[in-house]
């Protein structure tokens, strides 16, 4: 996928910048796009691209990727019946529901690609990608009003300027260009981490559901882990296999790999 290819002639006009082609990004883009508005979509890094995650999709996702004209029957899309919830050596199964709307499956895809096939939908919308650009911070005017923002781009990381009367943050849990604009994480609310491996398993790898795990325990304190673990099959011969855990001021922090390794030891 290539960058936009007015990049780096001058300053950049758009009705509406996003900052960010994640999922959400790359989503708004999209339906913008599709309303007929002219949209600037910056992206830091290029695709395809990894991220830490689950790889899971709920039926509530996978109904969003119907409404944005993925071919979720395309190769690489793996559908699952519901989760299996492990504890105490016990384990339970609940489908997923058909409510409304949504339809009574699931879907993994890794991440790897999965952010690659967002963004190019939102292209084919109308949308355009300025691939390696790491927006720096808002553009405001005279009365303190965001216009835009500033950016670098390029492996040269060149100064750029992108203008549009709305700006619309998508770049992350790291937030910064909402931080940038001045407004400030509610330290009431925790952020989660997580760490995740791919093993290869003929076994699990079309395993229809989604299996949690809710009895882990933390190896530094020993106690229960303020999070769940996760082996989640992909279709391909490999399962994503991970956990996540939300600060707790009764465990302090988690040293997540050393208990991963516990946990698959």
């Amino acid at each position: 996928m290539e960058s936009d290819e007015g990049v780096g002639n001058g300053d950049h006009q758009a009705q509406v910048i996003v900052v960010g082609a994640g999922p959400a990004g790359s989503a708004a883009a999209l339906h913008l796009a599709r309303a007929g508005v002219d949209v600037l979509l910056l992206e830091k890094g290029t695709f395809p691209r990894d991220k830490v995650c689950g790889d899971g999709l709920t039926p509530r996702g996978v109904q969003q990727l119907v409404r944005m004209g993925v071919d979720i029957d395309a190769p690489g899309w793996m559908r699952t019946k519901g989760m299996r919830w492990v504890c105490g050596g016990r384990q339970v199964h609940i489908d997923w529901p058909r409510s409304g709307s949504h339809p009574d499956f699931g879907l993994t895809r890794s991440r790897h690609d999965f952010d690659d096939i967002l963004a190019r939908h939102a292209v084919a919308a109308g949308a355009r990608l300025c691939l390696e650009t790491r927006a720096t911070g808002p553009l405001t005017d005279r009365a303190g009003r965001i216009v835009g923002v500033s950016a670098v781009s390029g492996a040269d990381k060149q100064p750029r300027t992108y203008r549009a009367p709305v700006v619309i943050a998508a770049d992350g849990a790291s937030a910064r260009t909402a931080l940038a604009m001045g407004l400030e994480r509610d330290r009431g609310k925790p952020m989660a981490t997580a760490a995740r491996r791919y093993y290869r398993s003929e076994a699990r790898t079309s395993d229809p559901y989604l299996e949690l795990w809710a009895d882990l325990r933390c190896s530094r304190t020993g106690r229960d882990l303020p999070g769940y673990g996760w082996i989640f099959p992909l279709g391909d011969g490999r399962v994503n296999v991970g956990l996540g855990a939300l600060p707790h001021r009764g465990h302090g922090t988690v040293d997540l790999r050393a208990t991963m390794d516990r946990w698959m030891a």
